[in-house]
């Protein structure tokens, strides 16, 4: 897609662009403008039913919609915590573990570019399918993989999904300054190197 088309579109990304009246009814300035809530769809799902569970009085499960977890109690079975593995962005072909994590009254959501993406034939350039709504265009950052713990999964499903189209100091920022969240991100150094950051809250979790 050329820089004039995405200029076009870029017209109608933004909040600003829209508002709910005092009717209740959502106002938008342009008729072309339409919401795609993708990046929490999958986090609000989850939440939802584990509203249905709680009503249920059901007190230990563990939900899992397209890779988003929301937890509760323990495993019973077992008589352990619920424990839930974090792929390798470094693994090619067959998934591997990253590490495996002890998840107990909280949710996970996983973001990353390793695996959705396409190569272009002709100039071998990769093309993420994160779309930075800055610019218009895919975003090919240091950032390989973000996995986000939150009180409610549709929280960690939309900050796991916008950090992978921000800066990583900038991502960094943000999680630091919200204690509700913690934050497993794997990136790329200057080198080529593959680097870890992550939350003390996230350390404490981690399966020994």
């Amino acid at each position: 897609m050329d820089s004039a088309k995405v200029d076009s579109l870029l017209n109608f990304v933004g909040f600003d662009k829209v508002k709910i009246t005092p009717n209740n009814t959502v106002f938008k300035e342009n008729a072309n403008i339409y919401f795609d809530f993708n990046a929490i769809a999958k986090g609000y799902a989850i939440d939802r039913v584990g509203v249905l569970m709680d009503k249920k009085g059901i007190e230990n499960y563990l939900i899992e919609i397209g890779g988003e977890l929301l937890a509760k109690g323990r495993n019973i079975q077992k008589e352990k915590p619920w424990a839930v593995g974090i792929d390798n962005p470094e693994s090619e072909g067959q998934r591997e573990l990253k590490l495996i994590i002890n998840l107990t009254d909280r949710a996970l959501a996983s973001s990353g570019n390793y695996r959705k993406y396409r190569v272009d034939e002709e100039t071998g350039e990769k093309y993420v399918h994160t779309i930075d709504p800055i610019t218009g265009f895919t975003r090919n950052s240091n950032t390989l993989g973000v996995t986000i713990l939150a009180n409610d999964c549709a929280t960690a499903d939309g900050y796991a999904t916008a950090f992978m189209a921000m800066d990583l100091e900038a991502a960094k920022k943000i999680i630091l300054a919200d204690r509700s969240m913690d934050a497993y991100i794997i990136y790329a150094d200057d080198q080529g190197g593959i680097q870890e950051f992550l939350t003390e809250g996230f350390k404490q979790v981690i399966s020994q």
